[in-house]
């Protein structure tokens, strides 16, 4: 993929380098986490045997996977991302396992030249979150689904409610130096908290029908609170720069992370708030 076909160069050198590793090394205990996410999608899209299915952000591939389990032999899954790492990953459990047409492709889902009313749905389990022009992204999207299709994403809702990454993320500001969470309208985590500028985003994109479910659940992000702070400061916001800091400067913050997230360790786990929106919408 070269240069000239992507518009989100800054995210995808992110997503190939520090974190995109990071991502395929945690992949089964992130799938886990996320699991409840993608299966709620996945079960309001309702994918049907047969079917062309389009992913934006397949990431290392456990959801695509998963919709080929649903299209069967006789459909067709194009699931795209831009992270080299988690795109290879994909492709080498796909290669041990699919019993499915699953077809990978490493671009920008912006600029993609997609081919054209060609899928019956879009799925997407937080992939959707990073657009430099989210208007044009989901346009070009819209312009691979034909008539009649329809579209359904999970991403983050509001950061308040989603204290799962909040509190740890706080916590680790005394010793990290942590970028500021970006504009509204900037990629980012939350680039889709508000539910008024999704409707915009997707009518102005040509989208109809447009929904958004609030889906919200309590789950664990590690056995303890230890266990929790490692496994945090490795997929949230402070991924970079904690894998950048020097070794004192990770212990602390380790430490400072772990006293924040002991009040909500039970025999459960450490157990705090998850809250996002299920997004549906339909090609006219």
């Amino acid at each position: 993929m070269s240069e000239s076909t992507i518009a989100n160069q800054e995210q995808r050198e992110f997503w190939s380098d520090i974190k995109g590793d990071l991502w395929v090394t945690l992949q089964p205990r992130i799938d886990m986490m996320l699991a409840a996410f993608g299966n709620k999608a996945l079960d309001t899209l309702d994918p049907q045997s047969g079917e062309r299915i389009l992913e934006i952000g397949c990431g290392t591939g456990t959801t695509t996977l998963a919709l080929g389990e649903r299209v069967g032999v006789s459909g067709e899954i194009l699931a795209a991302d831009l992270s080299q790492p988690m795109i290879n990953k994909a492709i080498e459990r796909a290669d041990l396992g699919a019993q499915h047409p699953i077809t990978f492709v490493e671009v920008d889902a912006q600029v993609h030249n997609f081919p054209t009313a060609m899928f019956d749905a879009v799925y997407s389990r937080f992939g959707v979150m990073f657009f430099d022009d989210p208007v044009a992204a989901f346009s070009n999207i819209r312009q691979a689904v034909r008539p009649g299709g329809r579209m359904t994403y999970v991403c983050w809702a509001d950061r308040k409610a989603n204290p799962w990454i909040r509190i740890p993320a706080g916590a680790a500001k005394a010793f990290l130096d942590l970028p500021a969470p970006p504009p509204d309208d900037a990629p980012g985590q939350f680039s889709m908290e508000n539910e008024g500028r999704v409707q915009q985003i997707l009518h102005d994109a040509g989208w109809t029908d447009i929904g958004l479910e609030r889906f919200t659940i309590d789950g664990s992000i590690g056995s303890d609170a230890a266990d929790a702070a490692s496994f945090i400061t490795k997929m949230g916001p402070m991924s970079e720069p904690f894998a950048l800091a020097d070794l004192d400067t990770q212990n602390k913050t380790l430490q400072v992370i772990e006293e924040a997230l002991t009040p909500y360790a039970n025999d459960s786990g450490v157990v705090l708030g998850f809250s996002t929106w299920i997004v549906s919408a339909m090609q006219t």
